[in-house]
């Protein structure tokens, strides 16, 4: 997946993240779509850390709150 993530910018001709992309929720801008990506699987991570902990299983590196600093995460867990 990296090798095609990396052709695609490479080949992108503007990269300020300002052009529209087609979304299933939408027209979006790059830059838009990108943060939502983001912070959506930010907040899976904290979810799937969380039912781990309730059967006893810490993870091996925690993702400390820095990781999640500047996300537009909802504040609540399951939201």
């Amino acid at each position: 997946v990296i090798p095609r993530i990396e052709k695609w910018w490479n080949d992108l001709s503007d990269k300020s993240g300002q052009h529209q992309v087609k979304t299933y929720y939408g027209e979006q801008s790059l830059h838009e779509l990108l943060e939502r990506s983001t912070w959506h699987s930010a907040q899976h991570a904290r979810q799937l850390i969380a039912v781990l902990e309730r059967f006893g299983i810490e993870p091996n590196e925690p993702l400390l709150a820095e990781a999640f600093a500047g996300l537009p995460l909802p504040e609540g867990l399951w939201e």
